[in-house]
């Protein structure tokens, strides 16, 4: 009788494990949540045993391994609040804080951005309190949902936000917070391979007329961009420091570097002319700092400064829309692999994490095979 007394007890706050077939296959049970003292399904997949037989057994023997412990007295909920009691709103202070050590300033700034709007959220669904251990799937993808909604987030964006919260919870994981990832399943969305639009050389010409008037130290900047496939944050944080006059070399450092690698770049003798006039700067000045004639200064000059004057260039000029600072880089990448240089050289040239990255620039069958490297002309 005092058998049947336990059992009967631990039914009210447990479901045993049973197994379900289907197009997913999985085992499920129900637990009570003492964040909510409800019952809450949990999940375990079985799909990733091939054989329908073997699967199923295996499923079978999960079950009764499950319900054993469940008829102990063990509660997966009560276990994870154990070994984790860190809110949502606490880890992601915690995550801000790391990460604000050690990563580049446009990647905070990132990570700020996606933190922001999902605290917002939790914030809005009153969830910022519960455990992060306790968080599930589910709940991420309607933060997904409810934010695309009111977004509309392009099928890029809806990947970057995958992309953040992966990182965010595999973070929490490599803490010990919670002992799972939850947005391993998170599914992401096609997008179309993108080829990067070129600026053709007559447009390129427009281009630096209206900054030779207006502008000219601004005419370097697009030439770094083009010609030495820098990025826009790697320029604002070049310092007189980094360029050697002698051997007319640019070195963009690790810590500015978007794959933390250093790079040493040769400058063209004509872009030299105007770099070698810098040379009486103080070494910590950033090369580009004022906002207004992007000349040398001891601030630096956010990058959103160069796509604004970009953008005015634009309007001005009643170019496309897809005409973007960045294009630059794509049409030097583009015209160098066009013109025979190969890949790997222009992948190193680029900072591009991998060679296939590099590779989806030559899309035009009828490229050129050259072997000419100094092929850039703005």
């Amino acid at each position: 009788m005092k058998g049947k007394k336990n059992m009967s007890s631990n039914l009210l706050n447990f479901r045993p494990a049973s197994y379900h077939k289907g197009k997913e296959c999985y085992v499920s049970y129900y637990c009570v949540d003492p964040s909510t003292d409800m019952l809450r399904r949990v999940k375990v997949k079985v799909n990733h045993v091939k054989k329908p037989s073997e699967r199923e057994r295996y499923a079978r023997a999960l079950c009764n391994a499950i319900n054993n412990k469940l008829y102990d007295g063990w509660n997966p909920f009560i276990e994870a609040l154990n070994a984790s009691s860190v809110t949502m709103v606490d880890a992601i202070d915690l995550f801000m804080d790391a990460k604000s050590k050690f990563s580049r300033k446009s990647t905070i700034r990132s990570y700020r951005s996606y933190c922001v709007t999902f605290r917002n959220w939790l914030v809005k669904k009153r969830l910022q309190d519960r455990f992060c251990a306790m968080l599930e799937t589910s709940v991420l993808e309607s933060f997904l949902e409810d934010t695309d909604r009111l977004r509309n987030f392009s099928n890029r964006t809806w990947n970057n936000y995958c992309s953040f919260l992966y990182t965010f919870f595999d973070w929490l994981v490599s803490k010990k917070y919670i002992g799972s990832n939850p947005a391993v399943e998170l599914k992401k969305r096609r997008t179309d391979i993108k080829f990067r639009t070129v600026i053709p050389a007559a447009d390129r010409k427009l281009i630096k007329a209206w900054f030779s008037e207006r502008l000219p130290t601004y005419y370097y900047v697009m030439q770094l961009c083009y010609r030495l496939l820098m990025r826009p944050n790697e320029i604002v944080q070049l310092r007189v420091s980094d360029i050697d006059f002698d051997d007319s070399i640019i070195r963009v450092r690790s810590e500015v570097a978007k794959n933390h690698g250093e790079r040493l770049l040769a400058v063209p003798e004509d872009m030299m002319v105007y770099f070698k006039k810098l040379s009486c700067y103080p070494p910590h000045y950033f090369v580009f700092a004022d906002r207004n004639t992007y000349k040398p200064g001891p601030r630096q000059m956010s990058p959103t400064r160069i796509s604004e004057k970009w953008k005015e260039m634009r309007d001005e000029l009643k170019l496309p829309g897809n005409y973007q600072f960045y294009s630059l880089k794509d049409s030097g990448i583009t015209e160098m692999l066009e013109a025979g240089v190969p890949s790997k050289l222009v992948k190193e040239l680029a900072d591009h994490s991998s060679l296939e990255m590099t590779e989806k620039y030559m899309h035009r069958s009828n490229a050129k095979r050259i072997l000419q490297y100094d092929v850039l002309r703005f």
